[in-house]
């Protein structure tokens, strides 16, 4: 006989224990997703200003009532010395730290709401996304610890969000590919140096098409393997765009012709030093922080095109 609680909804939380690591009670409050959920990665330069941009994304995912998870890699040991000790039996132990499977670091940032069927849900989890291989003369690191974590994520959540490794897309892993980039809007100018002398310094105005070009070129040129396809692009800065609305529609027309719409634009928030470190490296910090403007309206329209 079947015990009570083993089958039907308790069973479903059980198993959605396992793959996000949050409480029973917690994952039971809300209902699972109709049909598996979508991964995205954000791709982005490596600029302090966009540092949370993916996870303030996701924040505003979760406020609209979808469940969201964070996917970092988990790394248990960085340096460990002890692999090059002189003695065989520590170098043997740290070979088997470095090995060993620590499961899923799971921690729930955020929930929004209390309907069943309408809670939001903001979960970071830290998994290792590779084992070293058997032999130690091969190269090639054995992937399937992260594949088979965000096949899980996938199971229980409306979206699996992939961070870390922003200039390395997973494309054979990732349903979308997002590029962030750090730009007050479309640019309407182009400063050009003719010599040393900062007087020399010009700025020359830009058709629409010269500066979707400009965005694509300087934008996407941080890539090692370059995706056949993008959702879209999001432009964050510190300053709000002030070009003219026909201007910026036919640069967004330009742009969605090439294949990478723009999505938005973020007004990112000017914070000292000290605050943008901790906010980067905590993201309960920024799921419980407003939003920076322009957010929703990019979340929204990620959404849209799915």
């Amino acid at each position: 006989m079947t015990k009570s609680g083993a089958s039907g909804p308790k069973a479903r939380a059980r198993k959605a224990q396992q793959a996000a690591g949050v409480r029973y009670t917690q994952v039971r409050r809300t209902a699972s997703p109709s049909r598996n959920g979508r991964t995205v990665q954000f791709l982005l330069e490596d600029r302090y200003e966009l540092g949370t941009l993916a996870v303030q994304i996701a924040a505003a995912w979760a406020r609209r009532g979808m469940r969201v998870l964070l996917v970092h890699e988990y790394k248990p040991y960085g340096i460990d010395m002890a692999l090059y000790s002189r003695r065989a039996r520590d170098r043997e132990a740290a070979e088997q730290r470095q090995q060993a499977w620590p499961g899923h670091r799971s921690t729930l940032l955020r929930t929004v709401g209390t309907s069943r069927d309408h809670s939001g849900l903001l979960v970071e989890q830290h998994t290792p996304w590779s084992t070293p291989p058997a032999d130690p003369k091969l190269l090639t690191r054995d992937d399937n610890p992260l594949r088979d974590a965000l096949e899980l994520g996938r199971r229980h959540f409306d979206t699996v969000v992939l961070m870390g490794r922003p200039t390395w897309p997973q494309r054979e892993l990732v349903d979308h590919f997002v590029v962030l980039a750090a730009s007050n809007g479309a640019p309407a100018t182009e400063t050009l140096t003719h010599g040393a002398v900062p007087e020399e310094r010009q700025e020359h105005p830009l058709t629409p098409a010269q500066s979707a070009a400009l965005l694509r070129e300087r934008h996407l040129n941080f890539l090692y393997h370059r995706p056949s396809a993008f959702l879209g692009m999001i432009t964050g800065g510190r300053e709000l765009p002030a070009t003219e609305p026909d201007f910026v529609y036919a640069v967004e027309a330009n742009m969605a012709a090439a294949g990478i719409p723009l999505l938005g634009h973020v007004h990112v928030g000017d914070h000292d030093l000290v605050t943008h470190t901790r906010r980067t490296g905590h993201a309960e910090l920024v799921a419980a922080s407003p939003l920076d403007p322009g957010v929703e309206q990019a979340a929204k329209n990620i959404t849209d095109r799915w």
